[in-house]
């Protein structure tokens, strides 16, 4: 008579187990190191190109206001006496100085910019047929714009520095000798030259503490780990001459 050989089921012995939970392990490791990785970068990205579009925007809208500055509306029917711009086309304070100070951040500069339109910075209409437009950096880190006076509007967050150097044409030959943050004679002002540094609104966008150049050439170390991006442009103002 045949007797059946009794089969027994076999399990994973310790050494087994250990082994793949090791290497269980160091799969959810290993995916969770690249999904952190990308999640950084995906940040990175979208605060970088945050401030570029931002930056982009402010320095055009800064660009269009300084080019107009002087500009007269002039009668071409004869109908009025006017021959050309009677305010003062630019103007600005470097640091802290008299005009809105309790709003400007702690060091920042201030500039003013005038010429004849039917609409000042803030789209109100203009019933004088001439606006004067005030740009700075309020204590929030907002570069502003104001009208007149009035109440500032937002053009650009997370701005830590606006410095803004005017191009002086001295002996009226049209062109630049100097720029100065303060000129004594603003109807020697040709070219206005703004800077600004902009930063991210979150921490960690930059895998270190950033080193950087500021507006005024500086090497500094970013106090946190949030990314900054330095942008300067010069204008000329076209109605002073070529």
């Amino acid at each position: 008579m045949k007797t059946s050989a009794r089969k027994h089921q076999a399990g994973l012995s310790l050494v087994e187990m250990m082994v793949a939970l090791a290497v269980g392990l160091l799969l959810t490791v290993s995916v969770s190191t690249i999904l952190s990785g990308s999640l950084q970068i995906f940040r990175m990205q979208g605060e970088n190109a945050r401030i570029q579009e931002s930056s982009r925007f402010l320095m055009d809208t800064l660009g269009r206001q300084i080019t107009q500055a002087g500009y007269a509306a002039i009668s071409t029917d004869y109908s009025d006496l006017k021959l050309g711009f009677t305010g003062t086309p630019i103007s600005g304070e470097h640091g802290v100085v008299a005009t809105r100070t309790g709003e400007r951040k702690n060091g920042s500069d201030y500039l003013a910019v005038s010429f004849d339109a039917n609409a000042d910075c803030l789209g109100n209409a203009s019933s004088s047929g001439t606006v004067r437009n005030e740009f700075f950096l309020n204590a929030n880190e907002e570069l502003v714009c104001a009208s007149g006076g009035g109440t500032p509007e937002v053009l650009a967050d997370g701005v830590e520095a606006f410095q803004v150097l005017y191009g002086v044409d001295a002996d009226g030959d049209y062109s630049v000798e100097r720029y100065d943050a303060q000129p004594a004679d603003w109807s020697q002002v040709r070219t206005v030259r703004v800077c600004v540094v902009a930063r991210a609104f979150s921490r960690g966008t930059s895998p270190t503490a950033q080193q950087y150049q500021d507006c005024s050439g500086v090497t500094r170390i970013a106090p946190d780990t949030r990314l900054r991006r330095v942008l300067g442009a010069t204008f000329q103002l076209r109605n002073r001459g070529t």
